[in-house]
């Protein structure tokens, strides 16, 4: 078994405005996938939290594996791993979410990392935020 290093990035335009996720997988130290998306108008914390959703769920099938999940939200990492409270009610249905997530892997990590540290996600996640200006 391999290690799974996942790179979680969300964006907005605004807050709340234009907004989209990018996620960078490593699986033994090489990339195995980049992904991203736009997700429409909503808050920063929001597509952070949709970051990590869309990232528990692609790396389903290494569950088993050693998962450390980087982001660069530390308001994200702090309340998936119980430090602070989800205070907000926007939020707390997508904590829901992440916690069902997280009780499907055996030996996972959610970690705060600097922004510098997060730049191949940061960029996708603002590069479908760039490709959808004439949306929503």
């Amino acid at each position: 078994m391999g290690k799974v290093s996942v790179f979680i990035d969300g964006a907005s335009k605004g807050n709340p405005g234009k907004s989209a996720y990018g996620i960078v997988i490593f699986k033994d130290n090489k990339i195995y996938k980049k992904i991203g998306d736009y997700i429409g108008i909503t808050t920063n914390n929001i597509a952070e939290y949709l970051s990590l959703i869309f990232a528990l769920i692609e790396c389903l099938s290494f569950k088993t594996e050693d998962i450390e999940i980087k982001s660069d939200s530390q308001l994200l990492v702090k309340q998936v791993n119980g430090e602070y409270k989800v205070r907000d009610k926007n939020l707390f249905i997508y904590h829901k979410i992440v916690t069902f997530l997280l009780s499907k892997y055996n030996n996972i990590k959610v970690v705060h990392i600097s922004r510098e540290e997060n730049n191949i996600a940061d960029k996708i996640a603002n590069s479908f935020i760039e490709n959808k200006e004439g949306l929503f």
